[in-house]
């Protein structure tokens, strides 16, 4: 397999993570209840589904990443360079929480509910203390100025980079959205990615400006 089909398939995994990203977007609002502290969400019967979803997302965000910035790693400059390495950063910190959040959190639910508690020893630890307060704005800022220099680039449809932005600034900005912040953030950063990753997939030789 060539390094040009790699990137193509990166394509379907960016087509995969939008369609996992809307989903994940519109059922918490549905499932969860809504207006209760995250101990309660993570005692609740659909928790287990979801956090597995996320956390299947978490791990396809960075390869789909990976591979559009393959594909304009040229045309996005350093700006691009930036953007690339504090999203990842970001996605591999939110890899790490978010196994937590799908494997552990359920066994601290029952086992040991308070340190779930934002008042808990967990949350008062200072290292796990910086990490979760580093994790929403690195994860933002990475995703602003790759989208930024995604746009620049003109390697993508303008638009997309733009529903990119948005998107993922809104639903990615803190680790515990609102659930309708959550959804609104979704829905475009969903329509981007599988805009982008449809782009990728249907070109056979290297991709080139579009506007």
């Amino acid at each position: 397999m060539t390094a040009r089909s790699l990137v193509r398939w990166a394509g379907v995994v960016a087509m995969l993570a939008g369609v996992l990203t809307l989903i994940l977007g519109i059922l918490p609002s549905v499932l969860l209840p809504a207006g209760q502290p995250v101990l309660e969400w993570v005692r609740d019967d659909q928790w287990a589904g979801l956090s597995v979803l996320a956390f299947v997302l978490a791990l396809l965000m960075p390869l789909a990443l990976t591979g559009l910035y393959a594909s304009e790693v040229e045309e996005a400059g350093r700006l691009g360079l930036v953007g690339f390495v504090l999203s990842v950063i970001g996605l591999l910190l939110f890899v790490a929480f978010q196994f937590d959040l799908a494997f552990v959190w359920p066994v601290l639910a029952s086992q040991a509910p308070g340190l779930i508690d934002y008042s808990g020893p967990m949350f008062g630890d200072r290292m796990f203390s910086v990490i979760h307060s580093l994790l929403g704005p690195v994860h933002m800022l990475g995703f602003v100025v790759f989208g930024v220099a995604t746009f620049r680039g003109r390697v993508f449809p303008r638009w997309s980079a733009v529903l990119f932005t948005v998107g993922m600034v809104l639903s990615a900005g803190i680790l515990f959205p609102p659930l309708i912040l959550r959804a609104i953030g979704a829905m475009p950063a969903a329509v981007a990615l599988v805009w982008m990753g449809t782009t990728l997939w249907s070109r056979k030789d290297q991709v080139r400006a579009a506007s």
